[in-house]
């Protein structure tokens, strides 16, 4: 969802290029917290856009949305977050120790950011991941 928003105002930026104040939307961080136990997402996401004209271009087109590529009558709200800027999201994140058995849970970061046009290079995982057993009761 991300991707295809940042390639749509890419398409605007392209067809518009004579003004000069348009900004690229890119994103260079993500974390989308999970219930390990039922692998659904809680319902919010941390998401650093590379600059205020991103973040602000995103937050218009999606809040107040049906969240239509998961068949779901949720609708987005989009607010700041009190942690700011991708070095300080790494720094919250990056000793969080997350109970899983897979990578794809974890926040991430994206060098060079995301724009949803350019080739997509691997992300770097933030945090660490935990291994956890629950034990059974033989009761």
């Amino acid at each position: 969802m991300l991707d295809q928003h940042c390639a749509e105002q890419q398409k605007g930026l392209e067809q518009v290029h004579e003004e000069k104040n348009l900004v690229k939307s890119e994103y260079d961080f993500v974390y989308l917290p999970i219930d390990f136990s039922t692998r659904a997402n809680k319902g919010y996401a941390f998401v650093n856009f590379t600059t205020v004209e991103a973040a602000n271009n995103a937050s218009k087109e999606m809040h107040r949305r049906k969240w239509v590529i998961f068949n779901s009558k949720k609708v987005a709200l989009v607010c700041s977050a009190r942690v700011q800027g991708k070095t300080a999201l790494v720094n919250r994140f990056k000793c969080s120790q997350f109970r899983c058995d897979t990578d794809e849970f974890l926040p991430v970061t994206f060098t060079p950011p995301r724009n949803g046009t350019t080739s997509l290079a691997p992300p770097d995982i933030v945090g660490k991941r935990i291994y956890y057993f629950p034990v059974k009761s033989t009761q």
